[in-house]
């Protein structure tokens, strides 16, 4: 059973970091060099800018202009930004398209699915040839401090996971000395092909490095994909996380995260 709280549209203490919305298309043979490149990247890049420029403005290089890009396939190049550090951000790189948000703006429905739709709409206008598309995947990043809960890493995080994330971790063996890290990877296939992938770590706050539980819930499609079926694909992916996150965290954790909520 979901908390009562599940119809609140929008969690005001909620543990989103960033969601990630990925897609990967076919790159192209350079039979000279033996070599993967993305053909029409160069000419794309320029549309694109030009297609977002009054949304999207704010555009950043994320290595040195003269660095060979055949040599980072599928590595995100270029970041278009509504100002600087002014979230969503897209992204582009030879084969990679990402749409990005943090918890600040975030709504499926509201704010994030459109601009997916419209973001992707732009891109395939950007490029002057189809996109093979070959991979659909959607992220989400979530993490809380351990010390809001009461929890440390050597005394009582394994208990704190079981409790609130439904994962129960039990070593039956002599440890030897504290639990220091954890980093656990769990891989479940779905019905539709598509792979769950759920990853739940120690880390620290980027500000005041204080020790985290970092969780990630991700699901990857792997095929051919036209852009209608993208976009279902999609709707498909978010109507599995997000029910399975309130699933996971149902109870104490979720209500931790709907404290002076408005519903």
């Amino acid at each position: 059973m979901i908390s009562s709280n599940e119809h609140i549209k929008k969690l005001p203490s909620a543990p989103l970091q960033e969601v990630i919305f990925e897609i990967r298309w076919d790159l192209n043979i350079n039979s000279v060099r033996n070599r993967e490149f993305d053909e029409g990247f160069a000419i794309a890049l320029g549309q694109l800018v030009t297609l977002l420029k009054n949304d999207f403005p704010h555009v950043v290089h994320k290595i040195p202009g003269d660095f060979p890009t055949e040599l980072l396939n599928y590595s995100t190049l270029y970041q278009f930004w509504k100002g600087e550090n002014i979230w969503p951000v897209l992204q582009l790189g030879p084969g990679i398209f990402t749409v990005n948000d943090t918890d600040k703006k975030y709504c499926w429905k509201d704010t994030f699915f459109p601009l997916i739709v419209e973001s992707t709409n732009k891109l395939f206008e950007a490029y002057n040839q189809k996109i093979n598309l070959n991979i659909c995947s959607l992220r989400y990043i979530d993490a809380v401090k351990l010390k809001d809960y009461q929890v440390t890493v050597k005394d009582n995080l394994l208990p704190f996971i079981n409790d609130s994330l439904k994962i129960e971790l039990h070593n039956h063996f002599d440890t030897l000395g504290p639990l220091e890290g954890l980093n656990l990877n769990q891989t479940f296939g779905l019905k539709d092909g598509s792979v769950l992938h759920i990853n739940v770590a120690t880390g620290s706050d980027k500000k005041t490095h204080d020790p985290t539980l970092v969780w990630q819930t991700a699901i990857i499609k792997k095929g051919r994909f036209t852009r209608n079926e993208m976009m279902e694909w999609c709707t498909h992916a978010h109507e599995i996380i997000s029910p399975l996150f309130k699933e996971m965290t149902r109870g104490r954790f979720y209500d931790s995260f709907t404290r002076n909520a408005s519903v």
